[in-house]
């Protein structure tokens, strides 16, 4: 992962994940969150 990315997961608690141009997903834990982003390469975190 990224560094942005490292220092975000951090921080908040809650993360919304913009997969595609109409998907947004709400993840809870950070397990979930390298999940979508290692399934969604261009996935990004809007929060």
């Amino acid at each position: 992962m990224k560094k942005s990315v490292k220092k975000i997961i951090k921080k908040t608690k809650d993360f919304k994940v913009k997969i595609d141009h109409r998907t947004t997903v709400t993840v809870r834990t950070k397990e979930a969150l390298k999940y979508w982003l290692t399934e969604y390469p261009h996935a990004k975190i809007l929060n």
